[in-house]
């Protein structure tokens, strides 16, 4: 006995089938029509390339490249703070306290509760 419905997703996965093997035997066809042995292979074969700017990006973003360059910075930056060297732009400075009060009181005031 069948399940109902099974019957259309039999049919649906048939005609799938049905086109990749059509496509299959194109792709084979074209690759006969060359003659080459290797270019129906090729043809057959699904391929990735990356790129030098994929192979770039990926050394650029290495987790450990990334973890030992901010490692440096925090060093340079607590050196620079224990010599007394350390002199932050004021706007900056200004700005991140501002931020930070505003969320304090933001979320003192149970604004965020409210507006759920």
């Amino acid at each position: 006995m069948k399940v109902p419905g099974t019957e259309i997703k039999e049919s649906v996965l048939g005609r799938a089938q049905d086109a990749r093997a059509e496509k299959n035997a194109a792709r084979k066809g074209a690759a006969e029509a060359i003659g080459d042995a290797g270019s129906l292979q090729a043809a057959l074969d699904d391929t990735m390339q990356i790129s030098s700017v994929g192979t770039m990006l990926k050394s650029e973003l290495d987790p450990a490249k990334m973890a030992e360059e901010r490692r440096a910075k925090v060093e340079a930056l607590k050196q620079q703070i224990k010599n007394g060297t350390y002199k932050p732009p004021l706007e900056g400075v200004a700005q991140a306290v501002g931020e930070e009060l505003s969320l304090e009181i933001l979320l003192s005031g149970g604004a965020l509760n409210r507006a759920e």
